[in-house]
């Protein structure tokens, strides 16, 4: 009787969900843009640890998927100062709040971050605000996230942080330049 009621369960899950599959949002072009960037990509990293340091350097790889037709997801992988570091992203665009969404993990911190912002078709230029927590002193902290598409193959991504006392200036904390692999 068991097995009976389980498929039957089964059998009303998928009849529920075949409408709601048919009536799922069709991608706008703003999704449809996301796609732009699946595929691997080479990276050559640029960190600051302070608004006035030398930059460290390092490499890294990125690979995007899309899952459907509605979300980007990034995978990095890179070494920074001799330690491995992998995050994992997920980008898509809210079409009610009218805003690319979304969120940020990785192997340093514990804290998840969630990101939106916009994008400038004639500067190619999305801007991102991502809100998460200040690993050192646990308080919430907000960064600026910047890439501009130079072309198909290429594109740099700029993060900045707050400068405390200057309300409305940010430092750059890193640079990101990725190049399509082919």
């Amino acid at each position: 009787m068991r097995c009976v009621t389980r498929y039957l369960f089964a059998a009303l899950l998928l009849a529920a969900a075949v409408p709601a599959a048919q009536a799922q949002m069709p991608p706008t072009a703003e999704h449809k843009a996301l796609e732009s960037d699946v595929g691997a990509w080479d990276a050559k990293v640029q960190m600051w640890a302070t608004a006035d340091a030398e930059p460290m350097a390092s490499k890294a790889v990125e690979t995007n998927k899309m899952l459907g037709k509605l979300w980007l997801l990034s995978d990095f992988e890179g070494d920074f100062g001799g330690m491995k570091f992998t995050g994992h992203m997920q980008l898509g665009y809210d079409p009610l709040k009218k805003k690319y969404v979304g969120t940020w993990i990785d192997t340093i911190s514990p804290f998840l971050q969630t990101m939106e912002g916009t994008y400038d078709e004639k500067t190619k230029t999305s801007t991102m605000l991502a809100t998460g927590v200040d690993m050192a002193t646990g308080k919430p902290t907000t960064s600026k996230m910047v890439t501009r598409h130079v072309s198909d193959d290429e594109r740099v991504f700029e993060m900045m942080m707050p400068v405390e006392e200057k309300e409305g200036e940010w430092w750059k904390m890193m640079e990101v330049t990725y190049t399509r692999r082919k």
